[in-house]
């Protein structure tokens, strides 16, 4: 049953990177390195759940089975010590309004109150850093930038992500397009705490490797390496929650409240394992990980809860995982 869904961690094997096999042939395994990007992913429907091999924080262990530690280990990368959020608007369309608008209510706002909240500064307690010496403080919000993609760059009709919209665009392409905003001023350029969360119109679709947005996946993180003239950075994917694809398995609270869940588990995400889309080993530039669950959002996936920001407003957020307390929490 479609309603049945729930959140997952998944991770495409490095094989199938680049691969142009429609998404519902993706075979799936436990979480790996040296894909493009880490995804928040959604289960399939209740026919198909021979396509997906681990289904995180939902099946119940027997009594006699060895859990894995969910302890996440450092692995001696980067991590985001003061984030600088730059939302950007990836072309024109129909947005929907707490996307697009700003002031209360809005994902503008969430950003500007949940960086510099307790929410991102807790972090600091159970992942800075000692070799090297990096710690995690609260962060900003640089504000929204909507963009203009070049033709190259811009989503067109496709046959493939088809559950998630009429036209598409690839991670690739997306990746391409920040390099050329970059380079042109037009969106800020990247230092070592900047992250760019990216949201899109109505009706796109966005692929992932061989996984299409509202259907294998909510939303992912990735890394672009450094190139001529512009600074490694770290971004998000955040498709339009508008979607009929996203009306079941991407949270269960108001639309709203579902973008700011999925938000926020990119961003935390981002900050404590930023390089984690150019890894290619378990170990450097891997930061916090772990090689049975995934990410600190992953081991928690689905779980909300409700923060108060920095403006005083109630804001829902995923739970992310406290080595220190070994449990989900705000």
């Amino acid at each position: 049953m479609r309603s049945a869904r729930v959140l997952l961690v998944l991770a495409l094997t490095a094989a199938s990177v680049g691969s142009a096999v429609d998404a519902a042939e993706a075979k799936v395994v436990s979480p790996k390195i040296g894909v493009a990007a880490h995804s928040i992913t959604k289960a399939p429907a209740a026919t198909n759940h021979g396509i997906f091999k681990k289904v995180i924080g939902k099946k119940q262990p027997s009594a006699t089975a060895v859990v894995p530690s969910k302890t996440l280990k450092y692995y001696g990368g980067k991590i985001i010590q003061n984030v600088k959020v730059v939302q950007v608007l990836y072309g024109a369309g129909t947005y929907a309004p707490y996307v697009a608008a700003t002031g209360a209510g809005t994902t503008g706002a969430f950003y500007n109150a949940v960086v510099g909240s307790s929410h991102v500064t807790w972090l600091n307690n159970d992942y800075k850093t000692t070799a090297p010496v990096q710690a995690i403080g609260a962060g900003t919000f640089a504000g929204q930038v909507q963009i203009t993609p070049s033709a190259a760059n811009t989503p067109t009709a496709q046959n493939i992500c088809t559950k998630s919209g009429s036209v598409r665009i690839k991670d690739a392409q997306i990746q391409a397009e920040l390099k050329l905003q970059i380079a042109a001023g037009k969106i800020p350029a990247p230092d070592a705490n900047t992250y760019y969360a990216i949201y899109f119109p109505a009706n796109v679709g966005i692929q992932q490797s061989t996984s299409c947005s509202g259907v294998q996946f909510c939303a992912y993180h990735g890394t672009v390496a450094a190139s001529t003239g512009i600074a490694e950075f770290y971004y998000g994917i955040l498709p339009d929650f508008t979607s009929p694809a996203f009306a079941t398995g991407c949270g269960g609270s108001t639309q709203y409240n579902n973008v700011t869940s999925v938000s926020s588990h990119e961003l935390i995400e981002a900050i404590t394992d930023p390089e984690v889309g150019i890894a290619k080993v378990v170990g450097k530039p891997l930061a916090w990980y772990n090689t049975t669950y995934g990410e600190i959002g992953d081991i928690c996936n689905g779980q909300q809860g409700t923060i108060t920001g920095t403006d005083g407003a109630s804001y829902v957020v995923q739970t992310e995982w406290s080595n220190t307390s070994q449990t989900c929490r705000v």
